[in-house]
């Protein structure tokens, strides 16, 4: 077969595609009012003129290549000698040691991830809301007797010191009145 028997049918293909198995285009026949290129330079005509007078959209699209160059996964395409490589490797040597002991680690307890508890984790989230619900109510409850027993307390210790006070008062006139009782001893001459 001939590379142009094979784009005809190509060709064809494509055209069955977009028209639809029943109708083929021939060459003569007139071009559609909405042709695809019409479109393409309507779009291309109305981007050129909105980016006209500006510096910042049109310098973003002359570097387009370069950035979709660095979406590009291979894009380093850096020779790096092999004693940059292995220094590179030594010095990263604790890291890599630390992520192969924490990956071992976690293929030990992948039976466990994978046990029937922790896979009913979601059913029971329900549960877990409405205990954190109480739980959280009951925290404020404490937290307000909390305050409410402070309270208490400084109003206790006010009274406490109220009635120490009292007392030292009193006491100090006690020992004043029975100073004050005591017999005075006549001085001898």
């Amino acid at each position: 077969m001939s590379s142009v028997k094979l784009l005809e049918d190509r060709i064809a293909n494509l055209e069955k595609q977009v028209y639809g198995p029943s109708r083929t285009i021939n060459v003569d026949d007139p071009a559609p009012p909405n042709a695809v290129i019409d479109r393409l330079l309507d779009v291309n005509s109305l981007i050129s003129s909105a980016l006209s007078g500006r510096e910042k959209p049109n310098a973003i699209i002359k570097r387009l290549p370069e950035l979709n160059g660095y979406l590009d996964p291979v894009s380093e395409d850096i020779e790096m000698p092999t004693s940059a490589k292995v220094q590179l490797l030594l010095t990263m040597e604790s890291e890599i040691m630390e992520n192969h002991k924490l990956l071992t680690k976690m293929q030990e307890l992948v039976p466990v991830l994978e046990s029937e508890r922790i896979k009913d984790v979601p059913e029971f989230n329900s549960v877990f809301n409405k205990l954190s619900l109480s739980y959280l109510k009951a925290y404020e409850d404490s937290e307000e007797l909390s305050a409410h027993v402070h309270d208490l307390l400084s109003k206790y210790n006010s009274v406490i010191s109220s009635i120490s006070e009292s007392l030292i008062t009193l006491d100090a006139a006690i020992t004043a009145a029975e100073i004050a009782a005591m017999p005075k001893k006549q001085m001898e001459d």
